[in-house]
């Protein structure tokens, strides 16, 4: 069990590992949290392999310091992305079979059935978040950047800990969702989306490692707090939704394309290529993308979903 505070309140967040097995009880906690928390469902040796192969690439491009340790890396210096440097070495990062395969772990996969039904969109584009000390995310939707049809769902998946001073992750548990947040623009370049006082609790996990598991929705508004430790953190997110609906050609290219490499070239001396395919028929939107980021809920029609209750007309 863990807590939710935000001014004073506390919510108990629970483990739903005890009900993997029961669809509807799964839907229902995912429609009154916006999450679901999986402890220990993934096997540990196999995200401590995948740290192996990501520490490799980081080290190869000069990424960590030498006397770090490989179970909680430690960068060589804080670069923002966007470098030369960093592109070169993401692409290698998007080279790492592995990270791909797991994606397509019974456990996750199993997990994501039982929520979205048996025809299942495995989206191809797979993000690897690396957290620096002195960083952290923004307040964020997921739908605003993935878009097609909202009840998209991202199973987040640490390959390093996330202790307390390590980049904590937040969900915000609402009772309903206001649809598209509004986003500010920070003067760090970055976006936030904006969250009024009182609009839900922060669930905080403050202890999530390799083979825990956290799936949220795409409209669940979400963040990671500051790395206030010397070592980089890191996650990968792989993101399901139903075949049957909507979804944008961007969630089937390789994550940050065409600044990375296609298929083609990344797939390169992999032993399968399975993870990578989708349904023959899949039903493909257009992205929309504003000429300002602060009007882009304007943009974006209000959402419908299935899976969580949308204020009705709220923009």
């Amino acid at each position: 069990m863990m807590s939710l505070q935000n001014d004073g309140v506390t919510v108990v967040a629970e483990d739903s590992t005890p009900i993997v097995g029961d669809p509807g009880a799964l839907r229902r906690r995912l429609r009154e949290h916006g999450m679901l928390l999986f402890r220990g469902l993934l096997p540990r040796t196999r995200l401590a392999e995948l740290r192996a192969r990501f520490t490799g690439v980081l080290y190869r491009h000069e990424w960590l310091a030498e006397d770090g340790d490989d179970t909680e890396p430690r960068p060589a210096a804080n670069r923002r992305d966007g470098s030369p440097r960093w592109w070169r070495m993401y692409q290698d990062l998007q080279r790492v079979e592995l990270m791909h395969e797991l994606a397509h772990a019974p456990e996750v996969v199993g997990v994501m059935r039982a929520i979205l039904g048996k025809h299942l969109l495995n989206h191809t584009r797979r993000q690897v978040s690396l957290v620096h000390p002195g960083f952290w995310v923004p307040p964020h939707q997921e739908h605003t950047y993935v878009q097609g049809t909202p009840d998209v769902l991202t199973a987040w998946v640490p390959f390093t800990p996330f202790p307390a001073d390590g980049g904590t992750l937040r969900v915000l548990r609402e009772r309903t969702v206001p649809g598209v947040r509004p986003l500010t623009v920070l003067d760090t370049g970055g976006v936030e989306a904006e969250v009024g006082p009182g609009e839900g609790d922060w669930w905080r996990a403050p202890d999530l490692g390799p083979g825990d598991v956290v799936v949220m929705h795409a409209l669940a508004t979400r963040a990671v707090d500051e790395n206030r430790s010397p070592y980089l953190r890191g996650a990968v997110e792989y993101r399901y939704q139903s075949a049957r609906e909507a979804v944008c050609l961007a969630s089937l290219r390789p994550h940050h394309y065409p600044r990375v490499p296609g298929w083609e070239e990344l797939a390169t001396g992999w032993d399968q290529r399975r993870w990578l395919r989708v349904p023959l028929r899949v039903r493909q939107v257009e992205f929309l993308l504003p000429d300002r980021q602060e009007s882009w809920h304007e943009l974006l029609p209000h959402p419908a979903s299935r899976l969580l209750d949308v204020e009705s007309g709220r923009r």
